[in-house]
């Protein structure tokens, strides 16, 4: 309610917006088809061919549904701010729904990959033995990379906006730029008033 109302002809989906997913859209597929591809450099994942149950690749093809799984749950951080903005940790904690629900999806899936693992593996194929530690820190790794992505994004946009010449984009880049106010219900989209 305190924003100014926009134009009922504009685009739901700005070009911020538009920057984040096509970023992170070429950044996780990117990912994703590296693994698939170049997986040889991970520890503990050796084929095992003589698994008729899971086949030669389960415990990378675990790997890869894993990092999928992080992939969205970090980007759920990023997603949280639509203009750029830098601190995309501000305001968390006045959000306990949003906290239970990346955590509970955490811990979900820390089960499904861990500890019922012997359960499903006959239904999605997943490894019996679960994914070792050195694995799991390489899955948070690529996970945790959609939140350096998202500021790289950031700062090449405010780079860009404020070299095109025209069309105004200097002051948008400004705008962007500014620091948040103090108070930080005013700019948090989370902490609307009901």
């Amino acid at each position: 309610l305190e924003r100014p109302p926009t134009n009922r002809h504009d685009s739901i989906i700005t070009k911020q917006m538009l920057m984040n997913m096509i970023g992170m859209a070429v950044y996780e597929v990117g990912v994703m088809v590296f693994l698939l591809w170049d997986y040889e450099w991970i520890p503990d994942l050796q084929p095992n061919s003589d698994d008729p149950i899971t086949g030669s690749k389960s415990r990378h093809y675990t790997m890869l549904f894993n990092i999928f799984v992080l992939l969205q749950v970090f980007n759920e951080y990023n997603a949280r701010f639509l203009r750029g903005e830098w601190q995309i940790w501000r305001g968390l904690t006045q959000n306990p729904l949003y906290l239970m629900i990346s955590f509970g999806t955490m811990v979900f899936q820390v089960v499904m990959v861990q500890i019922a693992a012997p359960v499903l593996t006959h239904a999605l194929k997943i490894h019996p033995e679960g994914l070792s530690g050195r694995q799991w820190l390489i899955c948070l790794a690529f996970g945790i990379g959609t939140l350096v992505v998202q500021q790289i994004l950031n700062g090449f946009r405010r780079l860009v906006l404020m070299l095109w010449p025209g069309h105004n984009h200097v002051e948008e880049a400004k705008q962007t730029l500014a620091e948040p106010s103090e108070d930080a219900s005013e700019t948090t989209p989370e902490c609307t008033p009901e």
